[in-house]
């Protein structure tokens, strides 16, 4: 007996299964219109020290959305101690949003969520970069700007965020939430965006 309704039950639940609607998606609707690369140059004001970064990025396209990944490096300027640069490091995450796309200048928006270190760069005669990174960070940058849209391939884009950063414990005069800064970025993306 409980053989058969086990059998039954079985056969009913597949056929519910089968007999479903087309599964809903985030992005059913939205078509891949393109894709983009470029470099990222960034600058910031921690404690009266400007920080300067750049790094890269890229991602797909879907209409008005794209979503990718980046990377960041920045240091601030004034030596600290001897010449010792704080330095901070981070990539991840990049998602983005424009309006209206086809104009060709237009509102522009993305957020960075990203993992890095925080810690300490040394800069010798030869320029030789060494670092001892210290602290595991998160990094959360959301922004907003304007981009113009210079030729089909091409768009420039100036933005304005606030970098949140978690898990630095401080170094020097430099205190646990002083790397929580405005930043100003200029982004080049090279690529395809769609019609």
């Amino acid at each position: 007996m409980h053989t058969k309704t086990l059998i039954l039950a079985f056969i009913l639940s597949s056929t519910a299964l089968f007999g479903q609607a087309q599964q809903e998606t985030l992005f059913k609707n939205a078509k891949v219109r393109g894709g983009f690369g470029g470099p990222i140059f960034s600058w910031s004001n921690t404690k009266n020290q400007t920080g300067y970064g750049a790094g890269g990025g890229g991602g797909v396209v879907f209409d008005r959305f794209f979503i990718g990944l980046f990377g960041m490096g920045e240091t601030l300027d004034n030596p600290t101690v001897g010449d010792k640069h704080l330095a901070l490091g981070y990539g991840g995450l990049w998602m983005g949003y424009t309006v209206p796309a086809h104009k060709v200048l237009h509102l522009f928006t993305s957020l960075k969520i990203a993992g890095g270190a925080v810690g300490v760069a040394h800069y010798d005669q030869d320029w030789n970069f060494e670092d001892d990174w210290n602290d595991v960070a998160f990094v959360a940058i959301p922004e907003a700007g304007l981009e113009l849209n210079i030729a089909k391939w091409l768009r420039l884009s100036g933005s304005v965020g606030y970098r949140f950063v978690n898990g630095f414990d401080g170094w020097q005069n430099y205190g646990k939430k002083d790397l929580n800064a405005a930043v100003y970025n200029v982004t080049l993306r090279f690529g395809f965006f769609g019609k």
